[in-house]
């Protein structure tokens, strides 16, 4: 059986909306969709008219009594949809400001249906006349997110999703309870094993987007606490490599000759700092859970490889003149190369998250 766009589950959180633009877009969704949801978020009496209109047509409203924000309203449609609408192959979420048309939100749909295990992103090209805080903003986003998650979009801020049903126990105790939720679940596909799929859709933006609520720099931090954390957990393995590093040097291993003592110095000091630093990572930074199979072995296999390259540059090293203060410098540059290289490895292969089957 082909597609049928029926089948699938339109969510709309909505706070103060504009009675001719809510009502005319609900009336058109229900001619692809049985299933929509819309969640008043606290907007009160003053809108009563524009919810009963949208019930009247054939929407299921939710009520907040007060504001929530967005997220705490997405989280009260995911959960009634899984609950209530359990034949639902999916879910679309969708804004009510006119950003999202509704052949946008078909495009979305029909993405899922055929990428049934993904995450959807209607993705909005920033290519001509964008407000310079939405360009400059995503950009900026969409390089940190790379760099943190590995993973590619290239809009981070679009409203329209679209949501596998087998994703929706997720959904519905995901943190955020504004607008931190959306980059909260692209934050969280690494953990779930979910891949995201991202379609084209229009970009259009109201009253020069002055009505907008993304802030780059708390993205951003949001975005980069993995890296934060692996950084922390670097920084520890850092300190406990050199302690042991200095001691062996200078205690330890005094009397042996220079071509030895600075590589088993540094051989030594690297195996007890990478097992504090893979217990760190396997449980603080990667998701902790659910990896494909050989992690640990993966992980040490690196730390082999790149212990074997130290213990190279080191003996190669070993009689540059210049004393410990130029070994110490080497050692350095070393490490700080292989801090990049160690986190690219190790969010792309070592922890890798078993893919989500539905």
């Amino acid at each position: 059986m082909g597609f049928d766009s029926k089948k699938y589950a339109v969510l709309i959180p909505a706070y103060k909306p504009v009675y001719d633009q809510m009502v005319p877009f609900i009336g058109q969704l229900t001619e692809y969709f049985d299933k929509i949801v819309c969640v008043d978020d606290g907007g009160g009496e003053a809108y009563a008219d524009v919810f009963a209109e949208c019930k009247r047509l054939g929407c299921t409203v939710l009520t907040h009594e007060v504001n929530r924000g967005k997220g705490a309203a997405l989280r009260t449609g995911v959960t009634y949809i899984m609950n209530e609408m359990k034949d639902a192959d999916g879910v679309v979420s969708a804004d009510c400001d006119g950003q999202h048309t509704v052949s946008d939100i078909l495009k979305v749909t029909k993405a899922l249906y055929e990428h049934p295990e993904d995450m959807i992103i209607g993705g909005r090209r920033f290519d001509k006349d964008v407000p310079f805080r939405s360009q400059a903003g995503n950009t900026f986003t969409r390089i940190l997110y790379k760099l943190a998650t590995g993973i590619s979009i290239y809009d981070t801020q679009t409203g329209l999703r679209g949501f596998p049903s087998s994703l929706l126990p997720e959904l519905s105790t995901l943190e955020g309870d504004r607008y931190e939720y959306e980059m909260n679940m692209l934050l969280k596909l690494h953990d779930w094993g979910v891949s995201p799929y991202e379609v084209t859709i229009a970009t259009i933006y109201i009253n020069d987007n002055k009505g907008s609520h993304f802030n780059a720099l708390k993205d951003g931090l949001r975005i980069g606490a993995r890296i934060l954390k692996y950084t922390a957990g670097s920084i520890l393995s850092f300190l406990i490599d050199w302690l042991v590093f200095i001691l062996l040097m200078k205690v330890v291993l005094r009397n042996v000759s220079p071509g030895l003592i600075y590589p088993l110095s540094f051989g030594l000091a690297r195996v007890v700092s990478s097992i504090v630093n893979y217990v760190y990572n396997s449980l603080a930074v990667f998701g902790g859970k659910n990896y494909e199979r050989g992690a640990t072995l993966k992980y040490f296999l690196l730390v082999a490889a790149v212990l074997g390259l130290g213990v190279l540059v080191q003996w190669l090293t070993a009689h540059v003149p210049g004393g410990d203060f130029v070994h110490s410098l080497i050692k350095f540059v070393y490490d700080t190369v292989m801090f990049i290289v160690n986190y690219v490895i190790q969010r792309d292969f070592v922890f890798k998250i078993k893919k989500r089957k539905t």
